[in-house]
C-alpha cells in the first residue's frame, strides 16, 4: 500500500468522522529499539535493581569476623571524682603494756577536706572460646550475603520479564497496525470501485453507503490500535526509564525457540528457581540460628590486658594521696548453670524456625511445579493453536480473492465479500497474537526454570 492511498485513507476518514484525530506513524528501522537493547537499557537504568544492588554491596560489608564477634575489642575507661568529706577517726589506745593506758589517751581525730580522684585504663579483650557462636554468626553473615544476591536475581528476573513482556506487547500492537492498514486498503479499494461504479450508474445508494460504513469502521478500528500502541510504548519507556515521549519502532522479528522439554524444563526449575534457592538459604540461616542456641550451653573464655592508671588524693584521710599504675592480663572464664528456661526456648524456637524453613521449601516446590506444568500446557497450546491458523491462512486468502472475482462478475453481494475480508483480517489477528503469546508462555517457563537470567 503506498503513501499516497494510506493519506487518502486518512483524509476520507478526517472528513466522514467526527472528532477523529490523525493515526500515527511507525517509526522508520533508523529509529528501530531491537529486544536486546531494551533488556540492557533496563537491566542498566531499573530502579529496583540499583536500589537492591546497594542492599548487596551492605550484605558484602557485613561479612566480617569483629560483626561476628571473633575479633579482638580495645577499650578505654576513664573516671575522674571530687567530694568534700569529715571524717572522725578513733584509733586503738597506744600505751606501754595491756591495762596500763584507756581510751581517753588516745582522743578521736577529726579530719575534713577535699577528695579528688582520677583514674584511666585501656583494656584488650580477646575472645578465646564463645561455644562456637562466633563461627556461626559468621556463617549466618556469608549466608545473608548470598541471600541478598538470590533477591537481587529475582529483581533482575522482574525486571526482565516486566522488559519483555512490554515489549513483545508494542511488537504485536505494532504488527496489528499493519494488519488493520492492509483491512483499511482493502475497504478503500471496494469503496473505490463503488464510486467509480456509481459514475456509471452501476452502482446504488446501498451499496456506496455500505462501503463507505465498512471503511469508517475499518478506520476507527485503525485509531484504536494506534491509542493501544501508542500507550504500549509509554508502559515499555517506564520500564526502560526513558522519556515517555520517546518514539521508536519495535522488532516484530522474533525467532521462537525450539521446543522445550518438560522434563529438563523441570530439572532445572528443581535446581535453579531463584525462589528455591532463596528457600534453602533460609534453611541454612536457621540450621546456624540453631548452632547458635546449643552454643549457649557451652562456656565461654576471654582473655584480657589492661593498663591501669590511679591517682587518688584526699585530705579527709590518713591516706593522703595514693598513685599506683602497671600492667594486668588474664583469663576469664563463665558458665551458664541456669538463665530461668530461656536458653530452652531459644533452642525451641530456632528448631522450629528450622522446620518451619524446611516446610515452605516443600510448599514452594509442589506450588512451583504445578504452576510450570500450567505454563507447559499454555505453551504447547499455543504452539499447537498457531501452526492451525498459519495452515488455515492460505485458504482464507483464496476465499477472499474468489469472493472478489465473483463480486466483480456480480455474483455475489458486498456483504459477502466484507465477511470473507473480515474472516481474512481476523486470521492474520489470530496468527499475530498467538505469535506473541507462544514467546510470552516462552518467557515464562524459562522464568520459572531459572534459565531467565542465564
Amino acid at each position: 500500500m503506498n503513501i499516497y492511498r494510506i493519506t487518502l485513507v486518512l483524509v476520507l476518514a478526517v472528513v466522514t468522522t467526527t472528532g477523529f484525530s490523525q493515526g500515527v506513524a511507525v517509526p522508520s528501522d533508523s529509529m528501530r529499539l531491537t529486544l536486546e537493547e531494551a533488556i540492557s537499557q533496563a537491566l542498566e537504568n531499573n530502579y529496583d535493581i540499583r536500589l537492591e544492588q546497594y542492599r548487596v554491596e551492605r550484605s558484602e560489608n557485613n561479612v566480617s569476623r569483629a560483626l561476628s564477634g571473633q575479633m579482638p575489642t580495645i577499650n578505654l575507661s576513664g573516671s575522674y571524682e571530687w567530694g568534700y568529706a569529715n571524717t572522725e577517726i578513733q584509733t586503738l589506745p597506744m600505751g606501754g603494756g595491756a591495762g596500763e593506758a584507756s581510751a581517753g589517751d588516745n582522743p578521736p581525730m577529726e579530719l575534713e577536706g577535699t577528695a579528688n580522684t582520677f583514674s584511666v585504663q585501656p583494656q584488650l579483650n580477646v575472645p578465646i572460646f564463645q561455644g562456637f557462636k562466633g563461627k556461626y554468626r559468621y556463617k549466618q553473615l556469608e549466608n545473608a550475603q548470598r541471600m541478598s544476591k538470590l533477591q537481587r536475581d529475582g529483581v533482575i528476573e522482574q525486571a526482565l520479564v516486566s522488559t519483555v513482556s512490554a515489549y513483545l506487547e508494542a511488537a504485536r500492537l505494532q504488527a496489528q497496525l499493519e494488519i488493520n492498514q492492509e483491512n483499511i486498503a482493502l475497504s478503500y479499494d471496494r469503496w473505490q470501485r463503488v464510486e467509480e461504479d456509481a459514475k456509471f450508474g452501476v452502482a446504488n445508494s446501498i451499496r456506496r453507503l455500505q462501503a463507505e460504513v465498512d471503511l469508517k469502521t475499518d478506520s476507527a478500528n485503525y485509531r484504536n490500535t494506534v491509542l493501544a500502541y501508542e500507550n504500549s510504548l509509554r508502559n515499555l519507556n517506564v520500564v526502560l526509564v526513558r522519556p515517555l515521549d520517546d518514539r521508536y519502532s519495535v522488532q516484530e522479528e522474533l525467532l521462537l525457540s525450539e521446543q522445550l522439554d518438560y522434563e529438563a524444563l523441570l530439572g532445572d526449575m528443581k535446581a535453579n528457581n531463584t525462589q528455591l534457592k532463596l528457600s534453602r538459604r533460609g534453611i541454612d540461616n536457621a540450621l546456624y540460628e540453631e548452632k547458635i542456641a546449643q552454643g549457649d550451653y557451652l562456656p565461654t573464655v576471654q582473655g584480657y590486658a589492661n593498663y591501669s592508671y590511679l591517682n587518688s588524693e584526699d585530705e579527709a584521710n590518713f591516706l593522703q594521696s595514693n598513685v599506683a599504675y602497671g600492667p594486668n592480663v588474664g583469663v576469664t572464664l563463665s558458665y551458664s548453670i541456669f538463665s530461668g528456661g530461656a536458653r530452652k526456648i531459644q533452642q525451641q524456637n530456632a528448631q522450629l524456625s528450622r522446620e518451619e524453613q524446611e516446610m515452605t521449601l516443600e510448599s514452594r516446590r509442589f506450588t512451583l511445579e504445578k504452576e510450570l506444568r500450567n505454563a507447559y500446557a499454555q505453551y504447547i497450546n499455543n504452539q499447537q493453536q498457531l501452526r492451525i491458523e498459519q495452515s488455515n491462512l492460505a485458504t482464507f486468502e483464496q476465499n477472499y480473492q474468489k469472493m472478489q472475482e465473483d463480486f466483480k462478475l456480480g455474483l455475489i453481494t458486498a456483504s459477502d465479500v466484507r465477511t470473507a475480508q473480515l474472516n481474512l483480517t481476523a486470521a492474520k489477528n489470530r496468527i499475530n497474537n498467538l505469535t506473541y503469546s507462544v514467546k510470552q508462555s516462552e518467557i515464562r517457563l524459562l522464568q520459572l526454570s531459572g534459565r531467565l537470567t542465564q
